[in-house]
């Protein structure tokens, strides 16, 4: 018995249930009375104001402007949008599970999201549907589905300054940083570039045009004819022509040098799914980033550096113009930000981009405005390796709120949370047996958290570095413990099933729309009612399901009861993870003796790909008839 309560002990001190015990009552982590004042649910409540200046007072809650990531020492956690946001986390310790599902589908207002992956997509994009358009760009295909967004690189590049900015970020983002080792021709190759840009708008022209100029000086002399005659009409930058002129016929070796930078930026359009979505068939069809901040839209943007169709330079300048964009039209707004605020949720950031310049600017005053950046990355050696060892520190300094998950295994970075931890004092015993025995307690420093400790931190917990706050040991919550948790799962297994029917229905899933006037007659112990859906109520809905571009439709299939009462949609009842698209539900009081019949007509159409509308064409029709008696009717997933 007593060997097996040593045996016991000794393995109940090396388990993570004692491991989370002992950090939980550590002497230099944030204490209760710390958490409250710094990010509980009070101090949550009074940030809504200045965050959310234009949010109604009876509308003012934590959720509204902060994000909630756990519990600590029992209390709430909440990070306001005005947060610039670090995560690092290995693979697989839990940073979709635990913390960017939530993040996603509780922004309040736009969100711009990218992976490596297509989890995040999966699980939130009809969640995500409720609140404004969804978009997706995966020139990749590593989500399985179509690419719905479409923007030129070349919008607004008629003016020089936008010409300028979309040039530097193509350039920068294409590995041509002021860190780089050719970091001398950074320069000519933004001014390169900022005149082919310019060229291309003021000419009609489109990025097949772009590609060819980028990889061929000699092909680019159309880029100066344009522009030269754009000069003599006054509507092209004075110089340009000329400058761009001489480059061209500059040294070939010298050439080459300013070239290779622009080669690099418009290597991705050689891809077909690239230069598509980046060829926007009219004004229309392009992506419009007003409406996408005002309607709290949402775009997921899948892919890597490394892969065939990489796009990492069109991603960067498209947030780039995005949140120049956002810039302006929050310096028009109450308290000169966004309302609600622009959330950048940046999964595998670094894997999807060589660099990206903007985002230290966006880390250091994005708060202030209404645009929130949360970066998050494997570890900061990987950002070292992708960006830079300058960039990688700029990125580290300005994250006001840092978030570690366990699993970490590079050293020096460990270290140097483990000194921002600070130390605390221990008390050590020493016993000395002899003739005379004698007992000492001794006072050390040690590191509040060491090295190991960090990287052993379990999963589903992590350690906060908040402001000037000492660190905070949060048990983080998962998705799957939202009371929502059920939508969301729903959601990923409908992902899962639509690309199984893409499989079997390669000509893209069906819709059942409702066709003809629905008629149910119920009678009931008091009354008879005929109740008609006007053109098909049901169908009108799955229409507007559609329209709203959701993410992922399946085949629906009618499954025919008896009915009793009358047959309608409402809106907030069975309406499951997309939000509009509801079951049909008999409507028979309990009272009542059900005895109702209708003929239901209706017909199946091909959804395209896009989700943004039905084609043309009809499958098959087919009568659903209702016998008398008791039950209901309704319409679910397949």
């Amino acid at each position: 018995g007593v060997v097996a309560c040593v045996v016991w002990r000794r393995s109940y001190l090396l388990s993570d249930r004692y491991f989370v015990k002992d950090l939980s009552r550590r002497e230099g982590l944030a204490k209760r009375s710390e958490i409250k004042a710094a990010v509980g649910s009070k101090t949550a409540g009074k940030l809504v104001g200045t965050v959310r200046p234009t949010l109604p007072v009876g509308e003012r809650s934590p959720e509204a402007a902060c994000f909630f990531l756990g519990t600590s020492q029992g209390v709430d956690v909440w990070i306001s949008l005005e947060e610039s946001v670090l995560l690092v986390g290995p693979p697989r310790s839990g940073k979709g599970v635990n913390v960017l599902v939530n993040m996603i589908v509780d922004a309040p207002g736009p969100v711009i999201t990218t992976s490596s992956r297509a989890d995040n997509y999966s699980k939130t994009a009809p969640l995500r549907a409720r609140k404004g358009p969804v978009t997706l760009f995966d020139p990749q295909g590593l989500t399985g589905k179509k690419t719905t967004l479409r923007w030129s690189p070349i919008t607004g590049c008629e003016y020089p300054e936008i010409a300028n900015q979309r040039a530097t970020s193509l350039i920068g983002a294409a590995g041509l940083t002021v860190e780089s080792n050719n970091s001398e021709w950074r320069a000519p190759a933004i001014g390169i570039m900022q005149s082919l840009l310019h060229a291309a708008a003021i000419g009609g022209c489109g990025v097949s045009e772009l590609m060819r100029w980028g990889t061929s000086p000699a092909e680019a002399k159309e880029a100066v004819t344009i522009l030269r005659s754009a000069e003599e009409r006054g509507v092209a930058a004075l110089g340009w022509a000329s400058a761009l002129d001489s480059n061209i016929d500059s040294d070939p070796k010298m050439r080459a040098n300013k070239w290779f930078g622009v080669a690099n930026a418009v290597a991705g359009l050689a891809v077909d799914s690239v230069r598509d979505a980046m060829s926007p068939r009219s004004e229309a069809d392009t992506f419009n980033i007003d409406r996408f901040i005002e309607e709290s839209g949402t775009l997921y943007i899948v892919g890597t550096k490394t892969g065939g169709a990489s796009a990492g330079p069109f991603l960067v300048a498209m947030m780039d113009a995005i949140t120049e964009r956002a810039r302006e039209i929050a310096a028009r707004r109450l308290g000169n930000r966004l309302d609600p605020p622009l959330s950048l949720v940046l999964d595998e950031i670094a894997n999807i981009s060589t660099a990206w310049d903007g985002l230290i600017t966006l880390m250091a005053d994005g708060g202030g405005i209404g645009i929130n950046p949360v970066v998050v990355v494997q570890s900061m050696a990987q950002v070292r390796n992708s960006w830079g060892t300058e960039a990688a520190g700029s990125l580290f300094d300005t994250a006001t709120t840092k978030l570690q998950l366990g699993g970490a295994s590079n050293v020096e970075d460990q270290k140097t949370l483990s000194d921002l931890a600070g130390e605390r004092v221990v008390v050590r015993a020493s016993h000395t047996h002899g003739e005379n025995d004698s007992s000492q307690d001794s006072l050390h420093d040690t590191s509040v958290l060491s090295v190991s400790e960090l990287r052993r931190l379990p999963f589903g917990y992590g350690v906060m570095y908040y402001r000037r706050f000492r660190p905070m040991f949060l048990h983080l919550r998962a998705y799957f413990n939202r009371p929502d948790a059920g939508e969301i799962q729903w959601a990923d297994q409908l992902f899962a099933d639509s690309l199984v029917e893409q499989v079997q229905y390669p000509h893209g899933p069906l819709v059942l729309e409702w066709e003809d006037a629905v008629t149910f007659t119920a009678e009931t112990d008091t009354d008879e009612a005929d109740h008609t859906s006007d053109g098909g109520f049901l169908g009108e809905r799955v229409v507007d399901a559609v329209t709203e571009e959701l993410p992922v439709i399946s085949e629906l299939e009618v499954e025919s009861e008896p009915v009793g009462g009358w047959v309608g949609v409402h809106e907030g009842q069975n309406t499951g993870v997309l939000g509009v698209l509801a079951s049909v539900m008999g409507e028979t009081p309990e009272t009542s003796t059900a005895d109702g019949h209708g003929v239901v007509v209706s017909h199946h159409e091909r959804l395209d790909h896009d989700h943004t509308g039905f084609s043309e064409w009809q499958e098959e029709q087919k009568e659903v008839s209702d016998k008398s008696g008791g039950g209901s009717a309704r319409v679910r997933m397949i």
